[in-house]
């Protein structure tokens, strides 16, 4: 084997890996903040342990995984982040619905009492109007 190519072979794994298109059975639907040196070692052909940091060549590698699990952590944590905050505009939205539906119970309950009470009072009003005209 020659000298750097089992570099070149985990940066092709690597770059498998974070297409979708690993050649291991295992690492098929791998996460991205799953995908680690060992990963990377493995779907490469080599032992979990290949990929090393005290190795000087294999730092770049290492550090662009790292860098990707990064990425990738800070990502999910904006989405989370997002998330909580939609979750917490849709708690404020519920609960200013249920505010506006007992203010709606609230005036639809005052409109049928005004309701009934107009009925009474024309009631009475009926009392006092002269049935027929008599005379002029």
């Amino acid at each position: 084997m020659k000298r750097g190519s089992g570099i070149a072979a985990c940066e092709d794994a690597f770059e498998r890996l974070i297409a979708g298109e690993p050649v291991v059975a295992a690492h098929v639907g791998i996460d991205d903040s799953k995908i680690t040196a060992g990963v990377v070692s493995v779907e490469a052909g080599f032992d979990r342990g290949y990929l090393k940091k005290g190795r000087v060549s294999h730092r770049p590698l290492i550090a662009r995984i790292e860098a990707r699990r990064e990425e990738h952590a800070q990502s999910e944590d904006s989405l989370r982040n997002r998330l909580r905050r939609a979750d917490a505009k849709a708690q404020v939205s519920r609960s200013e619905v249920t505010d506006i539906q007992r203010v709606l119970d609230k005036v639809l309950i005052q409109n049928l009492v005004l309701v009934e009470r107009i009925k009474e009072l024309e009631d009475e009003l009926k009392q006092y109007q002269p049935k027929h005209f008599e005379g002029h």
